[in-house]
């Protein structure tokens, strides 16, 4: 697939602008909540606009959201029920997920375009659930979904003029995509023929590639994220039982270790390298979120933004171009989204 314009433009700023890993640091943006008490983000696009889930009255359900430096945040609403959630977000503002449809008698998979203000049903691969989990540039969705009967879930790939198309697995019964590049090449995981173990995949035009695990034979893995160069990050079971996240490029899997604790997982990555995920610290007391280079290995995010900020920052979901990472964090013992920002440098 050739490189459009506009993306070209994209991937060049991203390499001008990035900031420096030594000794960043960052600023936090509060995301605040729709009528609920409780918010998460989940994916922040290339112009700092992020998406996610925010509980609405009484927190009974949750609702997508948008949030923008120039609105705030805002309810992107649901296909007809009681919940939605939002999962992914490109460039356009074209933000993706999950919602229950009319009397909530399925959850599917949805596009929302922010100008248009319009949310579509982009179906299933014939069961009665589905929902889509990242999307780029070229407004190219994926995701998983229910298959007839709902026997198996499988992952699968939607654009405007093809609609939804099943990606299969690696032999096994179930798979899922979870995140899709500039170039069209998403990551997730499939079940293997063993009918035990899950590896991670990759699809791109030559098919389905398994990235396989950390641990071997019988040991499961999962892709969460992949850049444009083609670099791979998830997580992975270990030869010692623990879940790892990983770095995967050309080839070559790199265990990422944690921050002292048995559990990482790394969820986002930008052009480049830098990856956003969560780690346990020692006696796996706590979840934290962390910001890896192959430079500078696993930074504790908690420990480059101010100290009296009042954040216990979780998880981070997702990085961009610039820097910019989205996840979920404790402010005033409230459970909300948050945005960091790399603080210039003079």
């Amino acid at each position: 697939m050739k490189i459009t314009a506009k993306v070209a433009t994209l991937v060049l700023g991203a390499i001008f602008a990035l900031p420096l890993v030594n000794a960043q640091t960052y600023t936090v943006t509060d995301l605040g909540v729709l009528t609920g008490s409780y918010s998460e983000g989940t994916s922040v696009n290339n112009v700092g606009a992020v998406a996610g889930i925010a509980s609405t009255s009484l927190d009974i359900f949750t609702h997508a959201f948008l949030w923008t430096k120039k609105g705030g945040i805002k309810d992107i609403g649901s296909l007809g029920g009681d919940l939605s959630y939002g999962l992914g977000i490109n460039d356009f503002g074209v933000v993706v997920g999950g919602s229950q449809t009319t009397n909530d008698a399925a959850t599917h998979a949805f596009v929302y375009n922010s100008s248009k203000l319009s949310i579509s049903d982009l179906g299933t691969l014939g069961g009665t659930f589905s929902q889509a989990n990242g999307i780029n540039l070229l407004g190219q969705v994926v995701g998983a979904s229910t298959t007839v009967g709902d026997a198996s879930t499988h992952a699968f790939y939607w654009d405007s003029k093809k609609g939804m198309k099943d990606l299969g697995t690696l032999g096994g019964s179930n798979s899922s995509a979870n995140a899709i590049s500039a170039l069209s090449v998403a990551v997730g995981s499939a079940d293997l023929a063993d009918g035990v173990t899950t590896d991670a995949a990759l699809w791109d035009s030559k098919g389905i590639h398994d990235l396989g695990n950390l641990g071997g034979a019988g040991i499961s893995g999962e892709a969460n994220g992949v850049n444009a160069l083609g670099q791979v990050v998830g997580d992975s079971g270990t030869t010692v039982g623990e879940i790892h996240g990983f770095f995967y490029s050309a080839g070559k899997t790199t265990d990422l270790g944690t921050l002292g604790g048995t559990f990482s997982s790394a969820a986002g990555i930008n052009l480049v390298g830098q990856v956003v995920g969560t780690a346990t610290i020692a006696n796996d007391a706590d979840y934290n979120a962390f910001l890896w280079t192959a430079k500078s290995g696993m930074v504790n995010l908690n420990t480059v933004i101010p100290s009296t900020s009042g954040w216990d920052l979780e998880t981070a979901s997702s990085i961009n171009a610039v820097g910019q990472i989205a996840g979920t964090g404790y402010i005033n013992g409230a459970l909300h989204a948050y945005l960091l920002t790399p603080v210039p440098r003079t």
